[in-house]
């Protein structure tokens, strides 16, 4: 996208925006006080190899725009639970939220007015039911306004993204893919590359506009190793930046596939441990993953608005969560860590609200939350956390989540506190986890107040500083019990870029975490079954 042309969607998008609030009218029926468009454009490539062939190869460019119809005023409007229901799929507006990608004005004029009456439409429906609710159940927000009003801001950060050289993508995950021969255990496998150029406009009846332009990359290989007794490891190793020159090289990605190679083999002579309660030492991204799992999703405000969430630290403000020597605050506006891109950076919200730092914890105490223009307290403030990926309602969202500690270890000395503490428990070991591939979390208050991690590999220290890897198993905890269980941490921390699923959909964060020392933690058996062995071998095993 050019210049000029976001210059010129912005102008069409105020027209309409406007046009829309000065005509809706509709007898006995509230009238819409705020509207706002957020339109994306969205272009992605994508190529994928296996064993030096080429597999998929795609070029696509997308427009679609999240239309916010808010009726009544900002005291009382038809958003209700803090906006985590409103998501569904099955909402007339949802088959109008892709927008047309070149040609005339009035091709976009149309869409958004098509858009604009569905959602009209059903924040009308919203409201009444809302209403008849209160006929049944007390509204325990009422004190709360609905919306916060906020002056006009401008944020303009248009920029030239860079050119995407499929051609050379293409070769490369060739290149690097063949390099699966050399492993006859490596059954199956890819190496892929992604990228995603996004454009995001916003235009509000406030007079806030914004442009912002965001780019994002990702290279995976992802193998499947087959132990001779059938056992099967999925292994793997990602990168996911904002910046192509971080993307590794071709020998990187070789010395990446030995690694993993070696892993698999450890894995297939590795002990399997059905289950696991005691002093577990967790990596910086592992650790990371725990704190975003635990901590992070629970500290999300649009969930303090909800009567179905567990609201587990709502009560908790200016008391201990975490030992005393641990911080926590996230900040999209930050872009780098350490020379490392963060792929949680933005500079405003889907809201239009400037992205800032929320403290969250600081030295073990609970000082906040993620918030958006709902607010959670009599006159509180967005601090810039409202996300959605396509026709989701914008909730509260981590962005960039940094775990600080004032008491940092060096790895060696870390590691031999871990050791003493397995002697001072009595245990026969502690394990440590190296590597986790994601995890996921329940925060209503009908279901489980816990989380998960997918481990994929661990090891296992002994009192007397032996250390053998191990396989089968993934830790699971409450969180409350998990945080306050943290002993030590270690004083090097790495950044983990991953996408995070919620209610408002999958959306780019970044964790910096040092290692993280749990005094007590419990590790459950994996849900896998054994294969059986192939009926021929792989075209090149000798």
């Amino acid at each position: 996208m050019k210049r000029t042309t976001a210059l010129r969607l912005i102008e069409v998008m105020q027209a309409e925006l406007t046009r829309a609030k000065a005509s809706i009218r509709v007898p006995r029926r509230p009238k819409p006080y705020f509207l706002s468009y957020l339109l994306r454009e969205e272009e992605f490539w994508a190529c994928s190899a296996k064993y030096g062939a080429l597999l998929t190869s795609q070029h696509t460019r997308s427009r679609n725009c999240y239309a916010d119809i808010r009726v009544g005023n900002y005291r009382d409007d038809q958003v209700g639970d803090g906006g985590l229901i409103d998501n569904s799929n099955k909402d007339e507006s949802y088959g109008y939220v892709p927008m047309p990608v070149e040609g005339s004005m009035d091709g976009l004029r149309h869409a958004l007015w098509r858009l604009t009456e569905a959602r009209y439409r059903e924040a009308v429906y919203d409201m009444l039911r809302k209403q008849s609710e209160t006929m049944t159940f007390i509204d325990e927000n009422a004190h709360l306004p609905a919306f916060e009003k906020r002056a006009a801001e401008n944020h303009n950060s248009w920029r030239k993204l860079p050119d995407v050289d499929m051609e050379y993508y293409c070769n490369f995950v060739m290149k690097c893919s063949d390099t699966f021969k050399k492993y006859p255990s490596i059954t199956n496998g890819s190496v892929s590359f992604e990228a995603r150029h996004d454009v995001r406009l916003f235009a509000s009846t406030e007079g806030t506009v914004g442009v912002q332009c965001l780019p994002y990359y990702e290279l995976q290989i992802s193998i499947l190793f087959l132990s001779e007794k059938g056992h099967a490891f999925r292994l793997g190793k990602e990168w996911f930046v904002t910046r192509q020159e971080e993307l590794p090289s071709s020998s990187s990605i070789h010395r990446a596939l030995r690694e993993l190679n070696s892993t698999g083999q450890k894995l297939a002579a590795a002990p399997e441990l059905s289950s696991f309660s005691g002093p577990v030492l967790l990596d910086p991204k592992p650790a990371g993953l725990l704190m975003h799992e635990a901590l992070g999703h629970r500290l999300e405000g649009s969930r303090l608005r909800s009567h179905g969430e567990g609201h587990t630290f709502r009560d908790l403000l200016g008391e201990e969560v975490l030992p005393g020597f641990l911080s926590v605050h996230d900040d999209p506006s930050i872009a780098e860590f350490e020379g490392q891109s963060l792929v949680g950076h933005y500079l405003f919200d889907d809201e239009g609200v400037s992205s800032k730092r929320a403290n969250l914890i600081q030295d073990g105490t609970l000082k906040g939350f993620l918030t958006t223009r709902s607010p959670i307290a009599r006159k509180q403030q967005s601090n810039g956390h409202a996300r959605n990926s396509y026709h989701e309602r914008p909730i509260s969202r981590m962005g960039n989540t940094f775990v600080e500690s004032t008491q940092g270890l060096t790895d060696e000395a870390l590691r031999e506190a871990f050791v003493e503490e397995i002697r001072r428990q009595g245990a026969p070991y502690g394990i440590r986890v190296l590597d986790a591939t994601g995890g996921e979390t329940t925060t209503g208050r009908y279901d489980f107040q816990a989380f998960l991690g997918d481990i994929r590999v661990a090891s296992r220290i002994f009192p007397d500083g032996r250390e053998e890897m191990i396989r089968g198993v993934d830790f699971v905890g409450t969180p409350l019990n998990a945080v306050r269980e943290i002993t030590a941490v270690g004083q090097r921390r790495e950044v983990d870029n991953s996408l995070c699923g919620a209610e408002s959909g999958f959306l780019p964060v970044s964790t910096v975490s040092p290692a993280l020392m749990i005094a007590r933690l419990e590790l459950q058996n994996k849900a896998e079954r054994p294969y059986t062995s192939y009926t021929y071998p792989i075209p090149w095993e000798k």
